[in-house]
């Protein structure tokens, strides 16, 4: 009987999804390390949460969320027990707090990273699956809280090699207060938010096409109002307030929001974060109905059209779908694919794809026991170290392997360097070779390795 030929599937990623090879995943580490290492200078702690939670934790009973949630089926195509992938890390750290509120030391200050799932049409700098790097401060009202997340938004940026950025703040309060002076009815606040939210990208005529059309509809006044209100910009942040005091005077959460503002501006100058480093930005809206105070949005300057590469802000409300009662909050999602696809874009190189510092080579068969000594030395001694195992049998041919993979330094073993217990360390940078003894390779690899 003939055997049946295997049917050759292509290998082809899913539309919105991305494979990152070993030169990418490298710079991603280095950067998770950037971030988890400035996270827990600023005293924040690590949290896992799983990939999947129930489907009305994630929605709260908000319609809006379905569009973009990853809906769980079983084997069978049938629905699981209403279980999705979760879209933000936020909700989740919601659930934990409540569901552990009487066992966790308030002010309880998170970061978590890991990934999250959103079924929206794929963008430069967007996948369906992304990264998300979250820090937050649950149990504080105070505006030192929100000052410090914006300080560490820019201390993030900076050890990340990012020089040209912008730290966008606005209030939800004084975004809530838009009926009272816009003149429209506050039913659609929600409505009228979403379509700022794309003013950015799209610009105020196409936000204007939205805010006219149903369910909408507001008149022309109204959105003339609106379209001066995102324009309320002075010289500085000090002006900038004083603008939107005239503006809405005698609007109460107007009031609150913009001595909130005050608050922050006054921590961050205590905190010495640069003027040029962040700025009072009306038009940011942030589409997510939780946030409840100040929201934040970075921007990396000629790379806006990636859009916000982090992004946040108070969220005091959020707790009680849980029945934990309010919990204040604040917070910063940072957005590590966007964030890649820049520094690569600006970089335009890459790392290496090795995680060892030294490859020693195997092409002799009667030195591999040597070799694989040679290795176990450098490792107990805290050099990451590479024994090769490929194919490759010539000296060449593995020598010409260690440079292209971007390794420091080869140790070469051959017949000769066995019988007079030496070992040839190769430079890869300066393409010198030394011999030392073999007692004596540990402390010339790191002197090679620390120049």
């Amino acid at each position: 009987m003939e055997e049946k030929k295997q049917k050759s599937i292509k290998p082809e990623l899913a539309g919105g999804f991305r494979d990152y090879l070993p030169a990418q995943a490298t710079e991603r580490n280095a950067m998770f390390t950037t971030l988890k290492n400035a996270f827990e200078r600023f005293g924040f702690v690590p949290l896992e949460t799983p990939g999947v939670e129930r489907y009305e934790v994630l929605t709260g009973g908000d319609k809006d969320f379905d569009k973009q949630l990853y809906r769980l089926v079983s084997g069978d195509g049938e629905k699981t027990e209403n279980l999705a992938l979760r879209f933000d890390l936020t909700v989740p750290l919601a659930r934990v707090v409540a569901a552990n509120a009487s066992t966790l030391a308030l002010p309880f200050k998170r970061y978590q990273i890991g990934s999250v799932w959103r079924g929206e049409r794929q963008q430069a700098g967007r996948y369906k699956e992304f990264m998300q790097c979250d820090v937050d401060i649950v149990g504080s009202k105070r505006m030192e809280a929100d000052a410090e997340i914006v300080a560490l938004l820019y201390t993030v940026m900076k050890e990340l090699g990012v020089e040209e950025f912008l730290i966008r703040v606005n209030n939800r309060k004084l975004l809530n207060a838009l009926p009272a002076y816009a003149k429209f009815d506050k039913k659609f606040i929600a409505d009228v938010l979403r379509a700022l939210d794309k003013y950015d990208k799209q610009g105020f005529e196409e936000v204007k096409k939205e805010l006219s059309s149903k369910p909408i509809s507001l008149d022309a006044t109204a959105i003339k109002a609106i379209e001066t209100f995102i324009n309320i910009k002075g010289k500085d942040a000090s002006d900038t307030l004083n603008k939107l005091e005239k503006a809405f005077d005698g609007i109460l959460d107007a009031t609150e929001g913009i001595g909130e503002l005050k608050q922050i501006l006054q921590n961050l100058k205590a905190l010495g974060v640069p003027k040029e480093a962040w700025e009072i930005d009306v038009s940011v809206a942030r589409g997510l109905s939780y946030y409840t105070g100040p929201v934040f949005e970075t921007f990396v300057k000629g790379f806006e059209d990636i859009g916000s590469v982090a992004s946040g802000g108070r969220y005091d409300g959020l707790m009680e779908r849980f029945g934990a009662g309010e919990i204040p909050a604040v917070g910063v999602s940072v957005g590590i694919d966007r964030l890649y696809a820049v520094l690569q874009e600006k970089n335009k190189q890459q790392t290496g794809s090795v995680s060892a510092d030294v490859l020693v080579l195997n092409f002799n068969d009667t030195c591999v026991s040597d070799v694989q000594r040679l290795v176990g030395q450098l490792r107990a001694n805290k050099i990451s170290a590479e024994l090769y195992v490929g194919q490759e049998k010539s000296l060449k041919g593995q020598i010409s392997y260690g440079v292209k993979k971007g390794f420091g330094a080869l140790c070469i073993i051959g017949d000769d360097e066995k019988k007079r217990e030496v070992v040839q360390i190769k430079n890869i940078a300066s393409r010198q070779q030394k011999e030392v003894m073999f007692d004596d390779v540990v402390a010339e690899v790191k002197k090679l390795l620390a120049d």
